[in-house]
């Protein structure tokens, strides 16, 4: 593999560092607070957090979409990803393997999404990916979208974007009538679909607590499509006289699942079993008047055992743990100042290719400062990883108020991202059957840009078109040999750009309409062609109406063109255009003066038979139906 050495940091200084901001960071808010009549004073500052996250989307360079708490609850998603799909400029695909959730920002096509909970990143080190079943929907307090190129504070791993999942802190109720609340959500449906969940909120002097259990079935539409799944977690949340807030979450998922292969190649006898334990621990709190302080600790473990299609078994086991920590100043006038950084270890044990590490490093910096009706946001970061060196990472990014309801951005950035160990040594789902690795990969560079702009018609209607580009130097991809195994390789050079553009609208109290298409053109510059999975139109339009009843209906109509499988845009790999129609309905209820909600969600109405991924063909027509009862 190839070596960068890139001497900017060392890494002593990282160590240095980051141990001197443990040490005197609680010293400092504890310490240093402003108290008047036992409230704390603070300035607002104008870097995020995620009580201020509507005015960082309104003034900051990068562009940011969030949804809320509320809104995943007024609109009843059942996962994680269902709720990311709705959003726009977003496509989510469940693949079959244990860590399968491929997302795509902008029309996919380059690059990899880097996903974090409360902060901290739960990509794999193995495969890259996250599956987001793992992470409980009753848990989600928002979910940020960060398109490209996004901040440096975020960490490595985001050329393609990056999805912050803010989680829920548990909160002491003043009622005494609800101190303690709780909700139950059943559903089933097609393919043997069935779930149940459980979210149990204990209000105490010493600590709030939230336990969430859940589990289900579903058969799937192909043999040996089955899936059992079950998680639990646990959130006890404390702040103390000093404002210092303490946030200790622990999360188990588990799943069983069988592993089909594509429709060319299938392995109708492969299984996998995976189970992934989650402990984190934050830290939060003030410096002086005008700094916070934010400290992560945080560990993963993941057993994966995997039976190939003729009966042999392997087994892997990822461990992750490490720290990440930032210090945030502001003032009114010179703005904000963020600096932090990132100390990671991830090992993995597989019985096949043998044990590898690699020790990760980062330290960033990033200013934003208002001038007149400007903003102007610098940030850069060193990072550091045991195999592949040193590599730089920075961003710019401004934003002119041209008027009061127009805004206009651009953004630049450059980042590096190193390939994951299943990339280089060794396949991810259906392991033995499917894919190989290559220990000869180079790492990507990413150049990013983009240009856009906001208007504000009024408060019920607003309008976004954005330019970007991404330009890539030695992309990986998968190509397929003809055993029909796939394997990693570098593309010299390719580019992605495109438009994309955004329309909301709440043309009565009642009644919304959402908006969102991407025109984009990619090439390999190698062969001219297509770069895989980046169709050139991906069209979005979502209706929301609430009745006289109070039930509230959504339809969602969603379109893309052609895509290819593969590099070479061979025929044969070609995904037709498709267009799918999913309806909702939500109908609130009484059960002995508890509030229910019974609900009935439709996926592909019009069972339109189109590829969801190579060789993956689309379950088709299915509904879910059941009910959400608060107590």
């Amino acid at each position: 593999m190839k070596n960068i050495n890139r001497h900017i940091l060392s890494f002593p200084f990282f160590i240095g560092y980051l141990l001197f901001f443990l040490l005197s960071a609680p010293l400092l808010a504890e310490d240093h607070s402003t108290r008047v009549e036992g409230q704390v004073q603070r300035l607002a500052p104008i870097t995020v957090t995620a009580e201020r996250i509507p005015e960082y989307v309104k003034n900051h360079p990068q562009n940011v979409v969030i949804m809320n708490q509320e809104e995943i609850k007024k609109r009843n998603f059942l996962e994680v990803g269902e709720a990311l799909a709705s959003m726009p400029g977003v496509d989510v695909r469940q693949s079959s393997g244990s860590m399968g959730t491929k997302i795509s920002i902008r029309g996919g096509g380059s690059g990899s999404v880097l996903i974090l909970v409360d902060g901290r990143p739960i990509n794999s080190s193995q495969y890259g990916g996250v599956d987001l079943n793992s992470i409980p929907v009753e848990i989600v307090k928002q979910v940020m979208v960060f398109k490209p190129p996004v901040p440096v504070w975020l960490g490595q791993g985001s050329t393609a974007g990056a999805v912050n999942i803010v989680t829920v802190s548990p909160t002491r109720s003043t009622s005494k009538k609800s101190r303690n609340k709780g909700r139950v959500k059943m559903r089933g449906g097609s393919y043997g679909t069935a779930n149940a969940s459980c979210t149990y909120t204990v209000s105490q002097d010493q600590g709030n607590i939230m336990l969430t259990a859940g589990g289900g079935h579903k058969d799937g539409k192909r043999p040996n499509c089955d899936r059992d799944s079950g998680n639990f977690s646990f959130n006890w949340s404390k702040k103390s006289q000093f404002q210092t807030k303490y946030d200790l979450n622990v999360r188990y998922y588990q799943t069983e699942h069988g592993s089909p292969g594509p429709t060319d190649n299938e392995t109708p006898n492969a299984r996998q079993r995976y189970r992934k334990g989650s402990l984190d621990f934050h830290t939060d709190g003030l410096i002086g008047d005008t700094g916070e302080f934010t400290i992560k600790w945080y560990a993963d473990n993941g057993d994966l055992k995997d039976r190939a299609d003729d009966g042999r078994i392997s087994t892997l086991e990822n461990y992750k743990y490490g720290m990440k920590g930032e210090t945030i100043w502001s003032h009114e006038e010179k703005g904000a100042l963020r600096l932090g950084g990132l100390l990671e270890k991830n090992e993995v044990k597989h019985d096949i290719s043998g044990d590898h590490h690699r020790e990760k490093a980062s330290l960033h910096l990033q200013h934003d400062r208002e001038i007149y009706d400007f903003t102007i946001s610098l940030g850069l970061r060193g990072e550091h990883t045991s195999d592949f060196g040193y590599f730089p990472a920075g961003n710019i990014g401004l934003s002119y108020t041209i008027g009061p309801n127009t805004l206009l951005k651009t953004n630049a950035g450059y980042s590096v991202e190193i390939p994951t160990f299943n990339q280089l040594y060794q396949p991810s789902h259906g392991s033995i059957d499917q894919v190989r690795g290559n220990p000869d990969l180079s790492e990507e560079e990413i150049y990013s840009y983009d240009l856009s702009l906001e208007h504000s018609f009024n408060k019920k209607t607003i309008f976004n078109a954005t330019l970007f580009r991404t330009d890539t130097r030695d992309m990986i991809t998968y190509l397929r040999d003809e055993n029909l195994i796939y394997h990693p390789d570098n593309i010299s050079r390719a580019y992605k750009q495109g438009v994309e553009i955004f329309l909301t609208s709440k043309w009565q109290k009642n009644i919304s309409l959402d908006l969102s298409y991407i025109y984009q053109d990619t090439e390999n510059k190698e062969t001219s062609k297509d770069l895989p999975y980046s169709p050139r139109h991906n069209a979005k339009l979502t209706g929301k109406f609430v009745l006289p009843t109070g039930t509230k209906v959504e339809a969602i109509f969603k379109v893309l063109s052609h895509q290819y499988s593969s590099p070479g845009t061979v025929q044969s790999k070609k995904l037709d255009s498709y267009c799918v129609v999913n309806l909702k309905t939500i109908h609130p209820i009484l059960i002995k003066s508890l509030p229910c909600e019974i609900f009935v969600h439709i996926n592909n109405l019009c069972n339109t038979d189109f590829e969801s991924h190579a060789g993956y063909p689309d379950d088709g027509f299915r509904f879910i139906a059941g009910m959400n009862l608060n107590f």
